[in-house]
């Protein structure tokens, strides 16, 4: 009879990776895999499976006689990664709008008006979690396969990072929102090409912001001549290293 247990090693994996991916785990920290074990409730062995797993995805690096370091967001990589995303979602919308979907799109504006609230709260960090949900639910079936789904499920996480390092303005969530109801609206006219080009549009604008900043941020740098990119730090998270409260300069 087959286990429906889910491995040690894979739910370490799942629980470093998303604290990574929330900024819980800082761009930087050192991962010592007897910390991790502690603070996952494994063994070391399982734990170390899980961080090797993570060094092959490309969320951390090794260090010799120093464990593992979470890599730091690579901004010059996020229009590649953009545009990975950008093409799977833009076939997705361009399918929805040849087979409409009155299920799919219900979901769709509800989860919109989720975005909303969010935005009526003042609160990033959630408005980026529930966006990528809409994004999800849009690319459909293929989220779930096991090649496209996972490819997407990284690139997509990868992406959430840098967006919650330098969060979204009201303004631009606004915008942001008003751009989703008009996807819809072309989806659920059937207008395929319109649907793909807002789509893929929509995706790029983000990550477009997002190197705009850190080209502002380089600048700044150059005429501070602090030796250091200045970006907007997150607000304090905790660290896994033994549970203790990391703060950032703000």
């Amino acid at each position: 009879m087959k286990s429906n247990t889910v491995p040690l090693s894979h739910s370490a994996y799942l629980s470093i990776r998303s604290a990574i991916v929330s900024l819980a785990i800082e761009p930087g920290s050192f991962l010592l895999d007897r910390d991790v074990a502690d603070l996952v409730g494994a063994s070391r062995t399982p734990v170390r499976e899980a961080l090797a797993r993570l060094e092959v995805e490309g969320w951390l690096e090794s260090v010799p006689r120093k464990g593992y370091r979470v890599r730091l967001i690579d901004f010059a990589e996020l229009p590649e990664v953009s545009e990975m995303i950008a093409s799977l979602e833009a076939a997705a919308a361009t399918r929805l709008a040849k087979a409409p979907n009155a299920v799919v799109f219900s979901v769709l504006r509800e989860l919109n008006e989720q975005l909303v609230i969010g935005l009526e709260h003042g609160n990033p960090d959630e408005f980026i979690l529930i966006d990528d949900r809409f994004h999800q639910v849009l690319l459909g079936d293929a989220a779930h396969y096991p090649l496209s789904g996972g490819v997407y499920s990284l690139l997509i996480d990868q992406l959430h990072r840098a967006r919650l390092l330098l969060p979204p303005t009201g303004a631009e969530q606004d915008h942001h929102v008003n751009e989703h109801r008009l996807l819809i609206l072309s989806m659920e006219l059937g207008d395929s090409q319109a649907a793909s080009l807002l789509s893929r549009s929509h995706r790029m604008r983000i990550v477009e912001r997002l190197s705009s900043l850190t080209v502002q941020a380089r600048e700044a740098e150059e005429t501070a001549d602090t030796g250091h990119v200045v970006v907007p730090r997150p607000k304090p998270r905790l660290s896994l290293r033994r549970g203790r409260e990391t703060h950032q300069e703000s």
